[in-house]
């Protein structure tokens, strides 16, 4: 269970290590968006948004039109969450605004809360905030009102280093079988996504997959 990644900067498909650094630069998402299609839903992160420096907003409803996409970054108000929902968002990824307050005014059926987190602590705004809250916490305190998590190890992203199955298998016993898990963050191999799967985890990937580490038909298949 695949979700391709495509995270917007300055209108290109880019691939950050640990929310920084900058390792990819894929150019326009589009043709991106076409073949990542392919094997279903796709998560598409405005990047410039999240940090507070801009917008993709006119690229992202053109990946509205080729592709189902759960759209999130810097959804931080309610007229922008509309917004994306009103113009074919299947999910909205709500992280920095995720509160019960905000949370319970819109669908619960397409809402994601987007749980970042450096070693099991919950960043925000973009990475750069420490909430001092873990992970459960915010999951126990946010389950009434969303459909599901994301949930990205801020300290294995882009770095290919596999994946914890054994905090993976915590995490979706919190979450539980009434809502979909999906972790991002070390998902390198098929092997990885296989063991993930048999969890009944959903994986985000980017990273192996824009440096052909990690095949899209092998990974869907696998």
């Amino acid at each position: 269970m695949i979700i391709p990644s495509i995270d917007l900067k300055n209108g290109h498909a880019v691939q950050l290590v640990g929310g920084k650094e900058l390792k990819v630069d894929a150019g326009d998402p589009r043709p991106i968006c076409k073949k990542f299609s392919l094997v279903g839903e796709i998560a598409v992160v405005d990047l410039d948004a999240a940090l507070g420096q801009g917008s993709n907003k006119d690229t992202i409803k053109d990946l509205l039109k080729i592709a189902d996409c759960r759209v999130g970054g810097g959804i931080r108000d309610l007229d922008t969450a509309l917004d994306w929902l009103n113009a074919g968002a299947t999910k909205i990824v709500i992280g920095t605004a995720a509160t019960p307050a905000f949370l319970s005014q819109l669908p619960k059926e397409r809402l994601v809360a987007a749980l970042d987190a450096v070693n099991g602590e919950v960043v925000v705004n973009g990475w750069t905030t420490k909430l001092g809250r873990t992970v459960g916490d915010m999951i126990q305190e946010l389950k009434p009102y969303v459909s599901g998590f994301l949930v990205t190890f801020v300290e294995r992203e882009g770095r290919m280093g596999g994946v914890d199955l054994s905090h993976i298998k915590q995490l979706k016993d919190l979450v539980g079988h009434d809502h979909e898990l999906t972790i991002a963050g070390g998902v390198t191999t098929t092997q990885d996504l296989a063991e993930v799967d048999k969890l009944g985890v959903y994986a985000q990937v980017g990273m192996a997959l824009y440096t052909n580490t990690l095949d899209l038909g092998d990974a869907f298949s696998a």
